[in-house]
């Protein structure tokens, strides 16, 4: 501005003052202060991971105010620092991120969590859940051990960084899902390598060749291993010392299955489709030395006789249980293809047989239960109707007739089946005959419905 008088620079060459104007003054942009690195992830963290994950929740002054009642005490953070990460540990990964706003003692008690449930359906989309892994990960504390990880993502590249930081952590037990409408196939860069791995869950997924084996022999410590939904068309082989208790639900291995396991306590095979090649053995249980309880459940007759070898001896591998079940429609060409070579089933106490047993006027009833001396208790499960063609099916096998036996410590007799089951009065009879007392002997008869017991939910 220039005022009257006042000498003009030769540089300005005309000046025009119209009239009276407010000085402006130059505006700068805001300070900020700028976060740590570990605060701006956070910070970030909250967004990405809920969209905005304060939306219908009370501010921290309201909820100390709630929790403390009319004393306004902070009963947050009164909990012990064990109790919060037990709680913690029941709540989806999502959910624990969103506990950091309760107090300020509570913001970083999520990044230490000795459990971690990851599950993508609790995420808007898939590119929300890799903005959540992206950011979530490198604040999680991987000095803490971490007792275990639940999973569930078909995402590799994703899924892979969870199961990574997992075992960093020494992670205890494992359960890692794919998606239930579609089996998922496993990454080639997955490893489970880890001697602190003492149980593993795989759901959902299609294993390619040679994938199976090196991510269960890359686990020295491993006890307790579940194969649910898991499909493979190459020959797998579960080969362990340490393992201890095996569960293996609505699986198909097309190409064989052999289970190898000294100190295999418990073993449930449910709903499995084991089909072999034309001259090789489907199913082959092996060095089952320490067994206790056993359950082999077969519902949709994935055995067709053709491929199963008929030298196999698959009872052999049963042959120490102390608790026995097998269940399988009429005629199952796994357990029908056995019967030749049956063992004497020493430890065998309480035994469990469904349809097939009563096929060829009884025949695999009978075999077992000669076999079984030392036998208390037995139930026999009766899902189906037999039919006529069933009734005139000839055996795969020449069986001759069984030599008079007693079954002298058989205390009690469960029977299953429909109201108007014929077979009922054929197993009355064949007690008569086999029992030394049959009046000392609990028979018990249950009504049940006609359809056979559905596996499909695991």
């Amino acid at each position: 501005m220039c005022w009257a008088g006042a000498e003009i620079p030769p540089r300005v060459r005309s000046i025009s003052i119209t009239g009276a104007a407010p000085c402006r003054r130059r505006r700068h942009p805001p300070r900020t202060t700028r976060l740590p690195d570990a605060d701006r992830a956070h910070s970030s963290l909250l967004y990405l991971g809920a969209g905005n994950v304060l939306d219908g929740m009370l501010t921290t002054s309201d909820m100390a105010s709630a929790a403390g009642g009319a004393s306004g005490k902070d009963w947050f953070d009164c909990l012990p620092d064990d109790l919060v990460h037990h709680v913690l540990s029941f709540l989806p990964a999502l959910d624990a991120v969103r506990t950091s706003v309760l107090s300020r003692r509570w913001r970083d008690f999520w990044v230490s969590m000795p459990r971690l449930n990851v599950d993508v359906g609790d995420f808007r989309d898939d590119g929300q859940f890799e903005n959540f892994t992206v950011h979530a990960l490198p604040l999680l504390d991987s000095s803490v051990p971490l007792r275990s990880l639940r999973l569930r993502s078909s995402l590799h590249y994703l899924s892979d960084l969870w199961v990574n930081h997992a075992v960093k952590r020494k992670v205890a037990v494992l359960e890692y899902s794919g998606r239930a409408e579609l089996c998922s196939s496993v990454d080639a860069s997955l490893s489970l390598a880890s001697s602190y791995l003492t149980k593993v869950v795989l759901k959902h997924f299609d294993f390619d060749y040679g994938q199976f084996w090196p991510l269960i022999d890359a686990c020295p410590a491993l006890e307790n291993l579940e194969l649910l939904d898991v499909w493979t068309f190459y020959s797998v082989t579960i080969s362990s010392s340490s393992l201890k208790h095996l569960r293996i639900v609505s699986c198909l291995f097309y190409n064989g299955f052999r289970i190898n396991a000294p100190n295999l306590l418990t073993m449930c095979l449910d709903d499995v489709n084991v089909n072999g090649p034309l001259g090789h053995d489907s199913l082959v249980l092996e060095n089952l030395s320490s067994l206790m309880t056993a359950s082999v459940s077969v519902y949709h007759c994935f055995y067709p006789k053709h491929y199963v070898k008929t030298e196999l001896h698959f009872f052999h591998g049963l042959s120490h249980a102390r608790n026995l079940k097998l269940i399988a429609p009429l005629y199952e060409a796994l357990f029908e293809e056995g019967l030749p070579t049956c063992p004497v089933f020493n430890n065998l106490k309480c035994l469990v047989l469904g349809d097939w047993c009563m096929a060829f006027d009884l025949y695999p009833l009978r075999c077992i239960l000669r076999q079984s001396p030392m036998l208390e208790e037995l139930c026999v499960e009766l899902g189906e109707e037999e039919c006529e063609n069933c009734k005139n099916r000839k055996p795969a096998f020449s069986y001759g007739e069984i030599s008079p036996f007693w079954c002298d410590r058989l205390k009690t007799v469960k029977i299953k089946c429909t109201e108007h089951d014929e077979r009922f009065v054929a197993l009355l009879q064949l007690f008569c005959k086999i029992l030394v007392c049959i009046e000392g002997v609990d028979i018990d008869r249950q009504w049940v419905s006609a359809q056979p017991p559905d596996s499909s939910e695991l």
